[in-house]
């Protein structure tokens, strides 16, 4: 089965890679994407059906968010670093949600 996200992140080092040709809004944009595909992982992920992480201030996904918001406060070197992180933090994510589908093929479907 063909990974959905595999064209996002390709998208995302391209942009980092040319950000200053990129709008304010697109930068935005693609920040928002960045925080909701993250958030996305996390529901995906979570064993206990607890908060992965409170969203508060030092939760990426949170400063991407921000970032997005304020996008006129940030310069487009200060963008790309950004979209360089939600790459290896949504690669990060995307591995251990294919971890913990292993685990459960292995305990028959289901987590305990």
């Amino acid at each position: 089965m063909p990974d959905p996200v595999a064209p996002f992140i390709s998208e995302l080092i391209r942009a980092a890679n040319e950000t200053d040709r990129l709008t304010k809004a697109e930068r935005a944009r693609l920040l928002q994407r960045c925080a909701a595909t993250i958030r996305d992982y996390r529901h995906q992920i979570n064993y206990s059906e607890t908060p992965a992480n409170d969203g508060g201030p030092n939760d990426v996904a949170h400063e991407w968010s921000e970032m997005a918001r304020l996008i006129d406060l940030f310069s487009a070197e200060e963008v790309s670093k950004a979209l360089l992180d939600a790459v290896a933090t949504i690669k990060a994510a995307r591995t251990l949600l294919e971890i913990k589908h292993e685990i459960e093929a292995e305990d028959g479907g289901g987590a305990a």
